[in-house]
């Protein structure tokens, strides 16, 4: 039986967020280049740990963990 981490990250779609870094750099004039995605991708991972707890308290505030 899959454990959670295994059925969470089959359920995240990693085209959607390839896709969503490739078109927000070509919004902002810049070259979606591996170098340039992998970058803006590692940063994101270091925001997405506090988006999570930011996330995890508001939800337990409004009842809904």
């Amino acid at each position: 039986m899959p454990t959670v981490r295994e059925m969470l990250a089959q359920w995240i779609d990693d085209d959607t967020i390839a896709n969503a870094i490739i078109e927000e750099l070509e919004e902002q004039g810049l070259q979606p280049t591996l170098e340039n995605t992998k970058k803006v991708w590692l940063d994101a991972l270091e925001e997405l740990h506090h988006l999570a707890a930011s996330s995890i308290v508001g939800l337990i505030n409004r009842g809904q963990l």
